[in-house]
């Protein structure tokens, strides 16, 4: 698990996750475009269809997420901040999907009204490679980041993995926090906050831990910089206009320095424990820290993995039924009958998504779904539609050069 690849000057830092999905968006762009050429299509369509279902596909799978994770939503104390903060994950792949196909729909009709009419079934069959491509990119970010996380996997005597592949995520990995929740794993009593007048305990967040002292503080300091700087000011020239603005800039680092004093509520509480090292003083972050590397998560699948190498697979073949199919529509319609059939049995083995559709996942509700839709799809190209689509015109070649 490494949720942040490397931090910027300035103190940005970039996630794992998004570089990933990025790297995977980017190159799975490129390769659809380079197959648009091979068969004379339009790359510049495809490249505006693959900024749609960017748009439009992180949209769908952060608004799937919202939907089906909506309780712990509505106790969030910023909603909105809630609902578009996607910088730890938090979006469901089926839901992309189905918001990027919207947006390819749309995007062929509104060309369509405008007198410049495009083939879905051949720019789908263009894209569909690229979905699984950039598919298997996701996950392993879904991995770094630790969400997505497999059911626990022990040998018969409980106590060595049952596969070698097996591994075990880090104190406050999402595998690990649902793991204490269900009291399977132990935690050091300093590393667990329980608010007053709440029932309710949890685990000193992991980012607070790792949060360097420059930036844990920086707000503190930055009140009493401009708390001194308003007392100077008072005693030289208390009635003036500057005086009045330090004294407004320091309530609102005074409000700012409060503020950071909540968010790190569980932190400053773990600090009051006594040293396990020297009792005599409070704990330090860095011996939490230490504490914190003692605990790990019992070994699960790797199902982010599973998932980034079927999803390869299968990109794998569509791009080679690609340039052999005789009929428009073809590839995404094999997507669509075979991503599914690995996916519900890859949901039997993830232990993050409830069983909350009649004893299914969620996930392998809409694959069944997906299953009947591509079949019907299928039926439909071949029965009812002429094998190459109407509205399929190539391009002049130095266009697409």
């Amino acid at each position: 698990m490494h949720p942040e690849l490397f931090t910027l000057p300035g103190g940005y830092t970039i996630k794992t996750y998004g570089f990933f999905m990025m790297l995977g968006f980017l190159s799975g762009v490129w390769l659809a475009m380079r197959r648009a050429q091979r068969v004379k299509a339009d790359p510049d369509v495809v490249l505006d269809l693959g900024f749609l279902c960017l748009l439009f596909g992180v949209g769908g799978a952060r608004v799937f997420y919202v939907i089906h994770y909506w309780p712990q939503f509505a106790e969030a104390p910023n909603l909105l901040l809630a609902i578009v903060d996607v910088t730890k994950g938090g979006l469901e792949f089926l839901g992309g999907f189905l918001g990027a196909f919207a947006a390819i729909v749309v995007y062929a009709w509104i060309k369509s009204r405008a007198g410049k009419p495009i083939s879905i079934r051949m720019y789908l069959d263009i894209l569909a490679p690229s979905a699984m491509w950039g598919l298997a990119f996701g996950r392993m970010g879904c991995f770094f980041n630790g969400c997505c996380f497999g059911s626990v996997c022990l040998a018969a005597d409980a106590q060595q993995p049952q596969y070698p592949w097996a591994v075990r995520f880090p104190f406050g990995s999402p595998a690990f926090v649902d793991e204490w929740e269900g009291r399977r794993v132990a935690v050091p009593a300093e590393l667990i906050f329980a608010p007053r007048q709440s029932i309710t305990s949890y685990l000193v967040p992991e980012s607070q831990l790792a949060m360097s002292v420059e930036k844990r503080e920086r707000p503190m300091r930055a009140a009493e910089q401009a708390a001194q700087a308003y007392r100077d000011a008072m005693k030289s020239a208390p009635d003036s206009e500057r005086t009045k603005a330090l004294q407004k800039a320091a309530e609102a680092a005074k409000k700012a320095a409060e503020n950071r004093a909540g968010e790190l509520a569980a932190l400053l509480t773990a600090q009051r424990f006594p040293s396990r090292e020297n009792p005599q003083r409070p704990t330090s972050v860095s011996e939490l820290e230490a504490l914190a590397a003692t605990a790990h998560s019992l070994p699960v699948h790797p199902t982010q993995i599973y998932s980034s190498i079927n999803a390869l697979l299968i990109s794998g073949v569509l791009s080679a039924v690609f340039y052999v199919r005789k009929r428009h529509g073809i590839v995404i319609g094999i997507l669509l009958m075979m991503y599914p059939i690995p996916r519900l049995l890859l949901e039997m083995i993830r232990a993050d998504n409830p069983l909350d559709v009649g004893g299914l996942t969620i996930s392998q509700f809409i694959s069944l779904l997906m299953i009947a839709g591509g079949a019907a799809w299928l039926l439909v190209v071949y029965k009812y539609m002429p094998e190459r689509s109407t509205r399929a015109v190539a391009i002049p070649v130095e266009q697409g050069e």
